[in-house]
């Protein structure tokens, strides 16, 4: 990438860190009110230290500044639009929170108990500014004003409404079929249902699903009813309070910051008195949470959120793009929504599992992140790294005491422990460790070697626990095949899983090599293949599945945490298979020797198909919320890539995970898992590798893309991104954890079959005497690896045999599977089960342009956005019957630096854009399909069309959004993908992307039909 013309400003990752004390700098006469007042006040206290260092200001031509803030002019500053919002409790902007000294601040609930808490907001340059200054006072006008150059009041932005909705929301509380017994909710109806309706209830407003307080039109006794059912949770005991209330009231009169803006200009709109008179009769919200844990939580820990900055509009605020997404509620007051939100976010960020409170996502990601400091890499700073003892804690103290006298952490350490007591009462703790013992398997034994028959194994279990110290000790290991009909001499078994609550072990297993991998599960003393998953395989209507002359293959079972199992297998498609031109097993086009394979999920005595693509799906396991998440293998002309992916257990979002690209520095990403802080584990290689081997790294997903790849062919696009981020301020999401097992060629030992320990630690086959991974004949052992010290401690070994795919046996905290949900920012889907939807998807490609910079090259060097060329959607087919080489594969087969591969398509059909690049298309659901689109890539002088490199799959019956408007992409998706331009200054939270993410042209037109058969089949090349 070539360097910048001119510099702008700043980023996302944490405002106005990183500085020291600040002094003054000269400026040159200038003519705007921002160059006349403003700037000569930051430039002052901001722009340079006393020593003449920099501050916030441009570090390099990349858009870099330490803090993620240049304040070396008004346009550079307006970058962060985010730190110039009174958003939240605080009662002043971001800047000025960050510069000002702890102050006292008043916080209530919906039940209007006080209580006062004195803020400790990080600032690495400290408090810089007298909030009785003439500075502070002049900076805070302006920013009341509007924070315009000119100091201009603009005008408040006005936003198209969209039709209102007419579909009631799903709550198990809610009863659409009779009035409610309140006795307010006749005064509701009469005077508040339709002025929510009218103002408030828009689609791109509260009319749309995946906002927090969803409202219809309002305009039938069902809809009044919903929207009584979800305003009333709005109100507060004090009813002037009421989030219902502030939010719509403009900010001069004593509203709060609202994403919609001001509905009424003042207390004495009729409308606002109409719903004050229902809020004060309605007294308070309905069903209130008594849990100890919830009320600790509202009344404790929430406040000490408030204190140490959480709630910044650009920290952790409703409108990022994290998992960890809280509600800042109004001005200081916390409804009961808000509070109950939070609640749920944070109790997702605990490692409940754990009696070490340190290991949760919530506790890791604020300690500080050195070998001894505990921590994780967390944008916003280690907020307690002078704490991370829990023995040093008072409880007492932390959850009787004065609160603003209490160490957050230690109030947060009373919180998790108090919820433990109730959640995992009665859980089994660390018990055991179930292994595979086997001799070395054939040679090369890669993941897609599965079917390969390697007897000699043993499903071993060996008791286990945890010591004082918090370490795992392991006893003498047993064989658990007694009981299942095996024989250790000729069985080869895979892939133990155990069940969230500890209690039930699944692995599959086989005989002889003419016979198939089934599914085998242990339920105390009984041990029996599976017998749904195991029967001889039907479709969604019930009828036989042919096996076309193949083995039917069950194997690699994986429970999800409400007990139902999903697995591999090689039967092919199962689900709306009236849109498929084959059935039963077929072959890989990446390997026709090699049958395919996909995942299902038993359940209810059924078995549903999960996943459709034509190359191995594999590897299957979960995430704490009930995400599924798996590996796939890619492969296209010039391109081969194991990949890990996402999957909701619906069937909805399937979603690139890590390690899409040969950017990370391997072309190899398998063996994936969640660890207990909610990091990734897995295993890095290069092809070629054998035994599965390679080198054991850990992933910080929040952190987003990394790249280390130093080989210029990686990048497909520009090979200049290779060198564009700063390494004094890109952070890295990759960790290696022993660097000398490198996980291509030579290398010093190597790993495989990495599984979480509830201690936050990782259990992990390890090979030590490899000094050639791609030439070693195995010998693998079980070890204990600290992800945060990389600390190995021997745990298990046997000289003759490989110990692999261990699995820890204990109970995990079980929250519930993870559902389809339009609210989810990475994945905005719905799936229907209905007979007008079940046989389609449709989707709605916000800005395909934009999408398309993602398919060839994702780094934070830039995206080359093409022109609105017409796309093309292809489906990709299998090999055909009886083809199990490339030598039959014929003029379907070609060949590349990789080896041959086998490609086979057919066009469902093209379409040109609407004007701003979006598009709606109908394909039947579940195929395998490619985009052709256009791009530039490395070495032409325009954009031509090209052919992404894997294939997708939209499930039967998903009604899904991709991604984003592009001048939207910055705000949602810049802080894991980096700017549209590559500049990080211009990566800034926009709340508008609540309003307006979807907002497009394609919305309300008719979907395209590619549904109609397709046209001829192609093999390469596809000109």
């Amino acid at each position: 990438m070539s360097a910048p013309r001119f510099l702008l400003g700043v980023g996302l990752l944490a405002a106005l860190g990183g500085a020291t004390s600040c002094g003054k700098e000269e400026r040159p006469a200038s003519s705007t009110f921002y160059e006349r007042k403003i700037g000569p006040i930051l430039q002052s206290s901001c722009a340079t230290s006393p020593a003449k260092s920099s501050c916030h200001v441009n570090a390099d031509d990349r858009g870099n500044a330490l803090g993620n803030l240049s304040v070396e002019s008004y346009d550079a500053l307006a970058l962060r639009r985010d730190l110039l919002v009174d958003y939240g409790p605080y009662g002043i902007p971001g800047l000025l929170l960050k510069v000002a000294p702890p102050f006292s601040l008043r916080l209530t609930s919906w039940d209007n108990e006080a209580l006062i808490i004195t803020t400790d907001v990080a600032h690495a340059g400290g408090s810089l500014l007298d909030v009785t200054s003439p500075s502070y006072a002049q900076l805070e006008r302006w920013i009341d004003n509007g924070a315009t150059e000119n100091n201009a009041k603009p005008k408040q932005k006005e936003y198209a409404k969209t039709p209102c909705g007419e579909t009631l929301g799903i709550d198990p509380l809610f009863d659409a079929t009779k009035d409610p017994a309140d006795q307010d909710f006749a005064q509701f109806s009469s005077s508040v249902n339709g002025l929510l309706g009218e103002n408030c209830a828009a689609g791109n407003c509260h009319g749309n699903p995946a906002n927090s307080l969803y409202l219809t039109c309002g305009s039938t006794a069902e809809q009044a009813r919903w929207n009584y059912f979800a305003a009333s949770n709005y109100v507060s005991v004090e009813a002037t309070q009421s989030e219902i209330l502030r939010r719509v009231l403009s900010t001069s009169q004593g509203g709060t910051y609202h994403e919609g803006g001001a509905i009424f200009s003042s207390p004495d709109d009729d409308g606002y008195k109409a719903i004050l008179s229902w809020a004060q009769a309605k007294g308070g919200p309905s069903n209130v949470p008594t849990e100890p844990g919830f009320l600790f939580f509202a009344k404790r820990v929430q406040p000490m959120l408030v204190k140490r900055g959480c709630m910044m509009l650009g920290c952790h605020s409703a409108s990022l793009f994290h998992d960890y997404r809280l509600r800042g509620g109004s001005g200081g007051h916390f409804g009961l929504p808000a509070t109950r939100r939070n609640y749920e976010l944070s109790l997702e960020q605990v490692a409940l599992e754990s009696d070490n409170p340190n290991v949760g996502r919530i506790m890791r990601k604020n300690l500080s992140p050195s070998a001894t400091g505990g921590g994780i890499l967390h944008r916003g700073g280690s907020l307690f790294a002078g704490a991370g003892d829990p023995a040093a804690c008072d409880l007492t103290a932390a959850e009787t005491g004065p609160l603003d006298a209490q160490s957050p952490y230690c109030v947060i350490v009373a919180w998790i422990e108090k919820e433990r007591s109730v959640r995992m009462q009665g859980a089994m703790p660390l018990s055991s460790i179930v292994y595979v013992k086997r001799p070395p398997a054939p040679k090369p034994d890669t993941p897609q070697d599965w079917e390969k028959f390697a007897p000699g194994a043993d499903l071993m279990q060996a008791t286990a626990s945890l010591d004082a110290a918090g370490n795992v000790t392991a006893g003498s290991p047993v064989s658990l095949l007694g009981g299942c009909g095996l024989n250790v001499a000729n069985a080869d078994v895979r892939r133990p899983a155990v069940s969230w609550d500890g209690k039930k072990i699944a692995f599959s297993a086989r005989s002889s090599d003419s016979e198939a991998f089934r599914v085998y599960v242990i339920d105390g003393s009984t041990c029996a293949p599976d017998p749904t998953i195991n029967a001889p395989p039907v479709d969604d209507e019930g009828n036989p599945v042919p096996d076309n002359g193949e083995r039917v293959h069950n194997f690699d079972p994986a429970f999800a945490p409400d007990g139902r199992i999903v697995f591999t297998s090689t039967r092919g498609n199962t689900k709306n298979v009236g849109v498929f031109g084959y059935k039963g097993p077929t072959r890989t086009p990446a390997d026709p020797s090699r049958l395919n394979t996909n995942l299902y999920v038993s359940e209810s005595g059924k078995i549903r198909q999960l996943t459709f693509l034509l190359n191995q799906e594999l590897s299957p396991s979960f995430m704490g919320d009930g995400r599924l998440i798996l590996i796939t293998e890619k492969r296209a002309p010039g391109f081969y890539q194991l990949a890990g992916r996402r999957l909701n257990l619906d069937g909805g979002d399937y979603h690139p995970l890590f390690g899409q690209r040969g950017t990370i520095d391997y072309n190899q990403f398998t063996d994936v898992v969640e660890l207990a802080d909610k990091n990734l584990a897995a295993i890095f290689s290069e092809k070629g590798a054998v035994h599965g081997a390679g080198t054991l790294a850990v992933i910080n997903r929040s952190i987003g893309v990394d790249q280390p790849s130093k080989n210029p062919d990686e990048y497909a696009q520009d090979p200049a991104a290779m060198d564009w981020p700063n390494p004094q301020f890109f952070q890295r999401s990759i960790k290696i954890i022993d660097p000398a097992a490198t996980g291509r060629g030579a290398t010093q030992g190597a790993y495989r079959s990495p599984a979480p320990l509830p201690n936050g630690k990782i259990l992990v086959s390890y090979a030590p005497n490899v000094v050639d991974v791609t030439a070693f004949d195995g010998k693998f052992e079980l070890v204990v690896v600290d992800p945060i010290t990389g600390q190995r401690t021997p745990l298990l070994s046997d000289g003759s045999a490989d110990l692999i795919w261990p699995v820890a046996v204990y109970a995990r905290a079980d929250r519930g599977v993870f559902k389809s949900r339009i609210d989810e920012a990475n994945g905005a889907t719905t799936v229907y089960t209905d007979d007008s939807h079940k046989s389609l998807s449709e989707i709605t490609f916000v800005d395909l342009p934009m999408i398309a910079t993602l398919l060839f090259q994702n780094t934070r060097a830039g995206r080359p956005i093409a022109g609105n060329y017409p796309v093309e959607i292809w489906e990709n087919l299998p090999p055909e019957p009886g083809v199990t080489s490339y030598a039959q594969g014929g003029a379907f087969v070609t060949s590349d630096k990789y080896g041959e591969l086998y490609i086979r398509r057919r066009m469902l059909g093209a379409s040109d854009l609407e004007e701003d690049g979006s598009l709606k298309v109908q394909i039947p659901g579940g195929v395998p399909v490619t985009l052709a689109t256009h791009a530039k890539l490395a070495g032409q002088s325009e954009a031509s069309k090209h052919f992404q490199r894997e294939e997708m799959q939209f499930y039967p019956g998903e009604w899904v959004r991709q991604s984003f408007r592009r001048d939207l992409f910055n705000g949602m998706c810049g802080g894991c993908h980096g700017s549209v331009s590559g500049y990080e200054n211009e990566i800034a939270v926009n709340p508008d992307i609540l309003t307006q993410a979807s907002q497009v042209k394609a919305r309300e037109k008719s979907a395209k039909d590619l549904t109609g058969g397709g046209g001829d089949v192609k093999g390469p090349p596809f000109d």
